[in-house]
């Protein structure tokens, strides 16, 4: 920082000790003539006029370095909310969002599937929830289409109140493998969201099936628009 830049915020004080100086010499000072006395007034005069200046400025200078601070202070508020706000209606987008397979999607798992040769799977979904059984009904459709042992959809509790958008596959410890492996592949090559997860010894309806669980989907809070400050 430049000399000048450091010495601005003392200059109302300099001034003062300069008008002080002046006023003690003109007080010590022996008695003069009238110009000499006008000449020590009008210097204390224009000292004590830019002393005064030079406050005012410094105050001025302070409140708007106070008022610009706060203005980023709102706008790094003001950012976060709108970061929030996005975030919020993102998540209200996918929780209204109805799951379903595209025909066009579904035409091509099944086509994918069918050289497998026929698989054994059940298809459950979450009871009392209309948009979770027909999700259900579109994968069960497309698994009979590959010709695969396709059973369901059924309605039950066994796995608990799982609340996800995508497909919960269940495959019996490993036990059918092969099975969860060519689902999975199937899955993820037509990007149909899914997560492969392990059941308790007794949540498997069919100890030689995968089973496919399609839980309700994930509830979302109203949005809270926070308050700017």
């Amino acid at each position: 920082m430049p000399v000048t830049e450091k010495l601005l915020p003392w200059l109302p004080v300099l001034l003062v000790i300069a008008l002080t100086v002046l006023g003690l010499a003109a007080v010590a000072a022996p008695a003069a003539g009238k110009a000499a006395k006008r000449l020590r007034l009008g210097a204390i005069a224009i000292i004590g006029l830019l002393t005064l200046a030079a406050t005012i400025w410094q105050g001025s200078a302070a409140a708007a370095r106070i008022a610009r601070l706060m203005r980023n202070d709102r706008s790094e508020t003001l950012a976060a909310q709108v970061k929030t706000l996005e975030e919020q209606v993102a998540q209200l987008k996918e929780s209204t969002r109805v799951r379903s397979l595209p025909a066009d999607t579904a035409t091509k798992l099944a086509d994918y599937l069918r050289p497998f040769g026929r698989r054994k799977i059940v298809v459950s979904c979450a009871p009392n929830d209309i948009e979770a059984y027909r999700y259900a009904t579109d994968i069960a459709n497309v698994l009979k289409a590959a010709n695969w042992d396709a059973r369901g959809p059924e309605a039950t509790t066994i796995f608990g109140d799982i609340r996800a958008m995508g497909i919960n596959v269940y495959d019996n410890d490993g036990r059918t493998a092969d099975t969860a492996k060519i689902l999975l592949d199937a899955l993820t090559k037509f990007a149909i969201p899914y997560q492969s997860r392990v059941p308790s010894s007794e949540a498997m309806a069919d100890s030689e099936a995968v089973e496919l669980f399609i839980g309700s989907k994930p509830q979302q809070s109203a949005l809270r628009p926070g308050t700017a400050h």
